[in-house]
């Protein structure tokens, strides 16, 4: 759903990752990439942003097993901690929803799309 609205806006795009206490983070990063990826091939969107070329290269190397890579992330093992794990399958599933959220300056609200 965000790439088809995104590709409709047809405005330059900035993801913002948010990453863990000021340090970077792998599954902001590979969300990021995946979506580099998406956008990219609609072939309404170009980059020559070096950190869109490194998260989609990162993706690239994770896609094919995007659980098996996500074991070695810091945030992975806090969740697994706290008993809350539960949810990273979950988390790496596409085109589960229809929903995208926007700020519109003072909620979060539904696009919809």
């Amino acid at each position: 759903a965000l790439t088809e609205w995104l590709a409709r806006r047809r405005q330059d795009v900035v993801v913002l990752c948010s990453g863990w206490k000021r340090k970077f983070c792998l599954e902001d990063t590979l969300f990021a990439g995946a979506l580099t990826e998406r956008l990219l091939a609609t072939g309404l969107f170009r980059t020559e942003c070096d950190s869109a070329h490194a998260s989609h290269d990162l993706w690239s190397l994770a896609k094919g097993d995007v659980l098996g890579y996500i074991e070695k992330a810091a945030h992975r093992h806090r969740l697994k901690k706290l008993v809350l794990d539960d949810v990273i399958p979950y988390s790496f599933t596409f085109d589960e929803v229809s929903v995208v959220p926007v700020f519109d300056g003072q909620t979060i609200r539904d696009t919809g799309q």
